[in-house]
């Protein structure tokens, strides 16, 4: 299995474990603004519309804890090496 299937299975169970707690996925379907159907393939892992997994995420309050680990990666990655980019040594002419 590649990491990001292994990752959105386990996402599709955290969703289904809090999402359980509290409402039904046709509650949480109607909460979101998308079908049942869609809420059944995210919670067993298949892959969906990321803006409603991540509105998902936001409904059952975990999305925090997912911006704060991508917020903490960026100011890795921020500060480091950038891509050199290329000089032109010599201007090109429009005379055709």
């Amino acid at each position: 299995m590649l990491i990001a299937e292994d990752f959105l299975s386990t996402l599709g169970k955290l969703i289904k474990h809090q999402r359980s707690l509290s409402m039904d996925q046709a509650e949480f379907a109607k909460r979101l603004g998308c079908g049942v159907n869609t809420v059944y393939r995210m919670e067993k892992g298949q892959p969906v519309n990321s803006l409603t997994l991540l509105s998902a995420l936001e409904l059952l309050g975990l999305l925090e804890h997912f911006t704060k680990v991508l917020d903490d990666q960026y100011a890795r990655v921020a500060n480091g090496p950038q891509r050199k980019r290329r000089k032109l040594d010599e201007d090109f002419s429009n005379d055709f």
